[in-house]
């Protein structure tokens, strides 16, 4: 496997990858969600930009993440390849280029996240309550220190 900066003609992928994974994100929520495609998330795209993203390549690509100043704003592995330390060998090359107090948000209910998370030195942080297409949802504010 090899980490290597996003370049646009990877958006495809990145794309397919994210429409597959981020549905997973709630796998432990009692409600169901009608997730935006990527490409047309007009948010995500307008911080697309403006990221650094990192792939993890192998014949394709494997899964990506991206920051933006002191926020982790992706990590998405293929569904195909979890479990196979591709989100490990991001984090192991993005940390050293993050700064103290670096934050992600993600899903209470989503432990498997949060273990990795937590592998790394992230902790929580504080516990939000927020609506998510009319459902209340809990996210966690996970923080490093570097």
């Amino acid at each position: 496997m090899n980490i290597r900066k996003y370049k646009t003609e990877d958006f495809d992928q990145l794309a397919t990858i994210y429409n597959a994974a981020h549905p997973d994100e709630f796998y432990r929520e009692d409600s169901e969600f009608s997730l935006i495609p990527w490409a047309e998330d007009v948010y995500i795209m307008s911080i697309l930009k403006d990221s650094d993203v990192y792939v993890c390549e192998g014949d394709s690509i494997l899964g990506f993440c991206g920051y933006l100043g002191d926020k982790l704003n992706w990590m998405f592995v293929n569904p195909n390849f979890r479990g196979k330390g591709v989100a490990a060998k991001l984090l192991t090359h993005i940390l050293p280029k993050l700064n103290d107090n670096t934050f992600l948000f993600v899903l209470k209910s989503n432990v498997r996240a949060i273990a990795l998370y937590q592998k790394f030195g992230f902790i929580l942080h504080k516990e939000l309550l927020v609506d998510f297409q009319g459902h209340h949802i809990l996210l966690n504010k996970m923080v490093i220190k570097i």
